[in-house]
């Protein structure tokens, strides 16, 4: 059986499975501690800092005439309650956070923190085991040895595939800069790859577009064209920036870029959101990219339309990728929207069919990020709010699918030292398959959110999960929605 007919019978099936009237979200922003009231919030990152299975939330703040920029630990403890652990673990950071971003960067087994600072030095925080960090970045000169320029993204990717996760940093005001690991818990700065662009990279993404086993960086430049560098270690020894090229040098006034398998075919598209019209550019085999937004229904919603963040998932368990669009922004209030796949190639503005999101009052939108906070498989939402105005806080969206939709695979690698991948697993690529041994999907590890897949309940599948730096295929069988995450090690 062909590709669009399988697709087109396993929509018809969800189709037939959902009710008529589901709701897919609910707002619990307040009541679980999150809403993050008066302050205005610019990043978040979701990772299990303290071990104990349950994704924890990293919020950045800004400063204000009225508000202190006092960064936020939302320790999750269960049955949909945070409490802000940010003094208690030694990352209540004071100052005009930007970013921040979770990894194991010493592959010790506990999440690491790196924390940018716009007009300050960053800080980089190492985790103890014991729920509390130590600063290591600033004290001991391991990163931003020399303040140059204002840190705005970052992004963690193991580049070289050594087993060591590196990380890369987009400035205003200069060349961004990018630090290998050295494997010794020090980093050093590198400046031979070609990757030093200094056109105000607001937003920088890993992702292995041409499925060669290595990752490639893409920048989203503000007011100036996008550069997408193609790892080109095993040939050149550096980068080549293959940006036009290959039709990915958007020159809209640019945000965040995000990388997803939207129609299946197992390689990774790219969404841009930005002020104006968005960019949905599909992948052709690593050779080209197309850009599809308008004929895919989501270039743009509105005149004057300012999408601040984006986010795949496939929020509604179809096994489609669907959008999240974070909206708003630098004083330009609007709300969020969701595009659910049609099963065509296209997607549908569900924003308001069936209660897709809450009633909202607009937003200013700085960034969102996905995860399974709560373990059911399902993918929530947290979104943070430009603007400090009480009634204007930070959200999270519980997802109400049922858990059955659903499978969630955590991939752990064996860190550099065993001749592995890093910890996280971050550029390990993972295929689910169905009882017929048919590709359903593919996901690439970008962060320490996990993958989810969207599935039939009651079907059976299975997972092959590549690992980047050994090449080590692992597969796992017999998974059916709905059951506890995955873990998947590397041999």
């Amino acid at each position: 059986m062909n590709y669009a007919i399988r697709l087109a019978l396993s929509i018809l099936l969800w189709v037939d499975l959902l009710p008529a009237e589901a709701q897919l979200f609910t707002d619990i922003s307040a009541a679980s501690g999150t809403a993050n009231v008066g302050l205005y919030s610019t990043g978040c990152t979701w990772g299990d800092y303290d071990g104990d299975g349950l994704r924890d939330l990293y919020v950045t703040n800004w400063g204000t005439a009225t508000s202190v920029p006092i960064n936020a630990l939302f320790r999750n403890e269960g049955d949909d309650a945070f409490t802000d652990r940010a003094a208690e673990a030694g990352v209540d950071v004071l100052g005009n956070s930007s970013a921040a971003a979770f990894a194991d960067y010493d592959n010790d087994g506990s999440l690491d923190l790196y924390v940018a600072d716009f007009y300050d030095q960053d800080r980089l925080f190492h985790n103890g085991g014991d729920g509390t960090f130590a600063e290591v970045g600033r004290s001991r000169g391991l990163v931003d040895l020399e303040r140059r320029g204002s840190v705005v993204s970052v992004a963690w990717g193991d580049y070289d595939n050594d087993g060591h996760i590196d990380i890369y940093l987009g400035k205003f005001y200069f060349a961004n800069d990018f630090y290998a690991n050295l494997g010794d818990g020090t980093f050093r700065r590198v400046e031979d790859l070609g990757l030093g662009d200094g056109r105000d990279a607001i937003d920088v993404t890993w992702c292995d577009y041409d499925n060669d086993g290595d990752l490639d960086l893409y920048l989203v430049n503000r007011d100036q064209e996008n550069r997408l560098y193609r790892n080109d270690l095993n040939e050149s020894s550096s980068f080549g920036e293959v940006g036009a090229v290959l039709g990915v040098a958007n020159s809209e006034i640019g945000q965040s870029a995000a990388w997803g398998d939207y129609d299946n075919d197992g390689d990774a598209d790219l969404f841009l959101s930005n002020v104006g019209g968005n960019a949905l550019y599909r992948n052709e085999s690593g050779a080209a990219f197309v850009d599809v937004a308008a004929n895919a229904g989501v270039q743009i919603d509105a005149v004057g339309w300012f999408s601040a963040d984006v986010a795949w998932s496939d929020l509604d368990g179809d096994g489609l990728l669907d959008l999240f669009l974070a909206s708003g922004a630098d004083r330009q209030p609007q709300t969020d929207l969701i595009y659910l796949a049609d099963g065509a190639g296209g997607f549908r503005n569900a924003t308001a069919e069936a209660d897709a999101l809450p009633p909202q009052i607009v937003s200013f939108r700085t960034s969102a990020a996905v995860a399974d906070y709560d373990g059911n498989g399902s993918p929530d939402i947290y979104a943070t709010d430009g603007f400090n105005y009480p009634e204007l806080t930070n959200s999270l969206f519980k997802n109400l699918s049922p858990g059955d939709r659903f499978v969630e695979i955590r991939v752990r690698g064996k860190g550099g030292a065993l001749g592995g991948s890093n910890a996280d697993g971050i550029g390990a690529r993972v295929a689910l398959f169905n009882a017929a041994d048919e590709r359903m999907g593919t996901r690439m590890v970008e962060n320490t959110a996990g993958v989810v897949f969207g599935v039939d309940p009651g079907g059976v599948y299975r997972v092959e999960v590549a690992f980047p730096a050994s090449g080590a295929v692992v597969s796992r069988g017999d998974l059916v929605g709905g059951a506890q995450p995955v873990v998947v090690e590397e041999p």
